[in-house]
């Protein structure tokens, strides 16, 4: 007998990072197969890079897995500051439609989703020490397995990180006002949180390269934050 699927009317999922060595590709598979979802919204960062050498087998099995769900289930992938350009062609080639932004009426409220990295001033100003910094982060997750206890000590308690975090919120919540949106979703900061400012809800996704990783439902009025290890 099959396992009853969870059921929820969006799930989102982001910065899965495909072709790094910590990338949960796998686990993300396995969750999306737990599901009954009405849509799937890839919030950005689904590659970790333009260079398809690095992609493992798993990592193409997700890819494959999301062109079959497609079939079936509305998928929107919203493009990340990783996978620029390439989610385009990706986006062909899975049948998936690409957006920099994705806007959308539920529950008679307007909804916004966007990778988040438009916030981020100090990677706009400054590319590629940010590209530098994300590759060193990536490195130590890597030669740490399974544990992760320095990565998540330097997530947890670093205050550029955690100002990130803040400002990156703050702008999209300012972002979401202006289009009269009661909620925006966003990624980039592998930091999953929900705020509450001026009367809009912000939500981030989180990424699927730590553990726990992290992904949002929405069903009904109901918005949460949810943990895979």
């Amino acid at each position: 007998m099959k396992k009853n699927k969870k059921k929820t009317d969006i799930l989102i999922i982001s910065d899965l990072h495909l072709g790094s060595q910590v990338s949960r590709s796998k686990e993300a598979v396995n969750l999306l197969k737990a599901y009954n979802f009405k849509k799937l919204i890839l919030l950005g960062d689904i590659f970790d890079s333009l260079d398809f050498r690095d992609l493992k087998q798993k990592h193409w099995d997700f890819i494959s897995y999301i062109s079959k769900r497609s079939q079936k289930n509305k998928v929107i992938w919203v493009e990340g500051n990783h996978d620029k350009n390439l989610s385009k062609i990706m986006g062909l080639l899975v049948g998936v439609k690409v957006y920099k932004r994705y806007k959308w009426k539920y529950k008679g409220k307007i909804y916004l989703a966007m990778h988040g990295h438009q916030f981020d001033r100090f990677l706009v100003n400054n590319f590629l020490i940010s590209q530098l910094a994300s590759l060193v982060y990536l490195w130590i997750q890597k030669i740490e397995g399974k544990e992760q206890r320095i990565s998540r000590f330097i997530k947890k308690h670093s205050k550029q990180w955690l100002r990130l975090s803040e400002k990156v919120a703050n702008s999209a919540v300012l972002y979401a006002r202006f289009y009269r949106a009661s909620c925006i979703f966003c990624a980039h900061t592998h930091k999953a949180m929900h705020v509450y400012k001026h009367k809009v809800d912000y939500y981030n996704s989180g990424c699927w390269t730590d553990i726990p990783s992290k992904y949002i439902t929405v069903r009904k009025d109901k918005i949460k934050i949810n943990d895979y290890f």
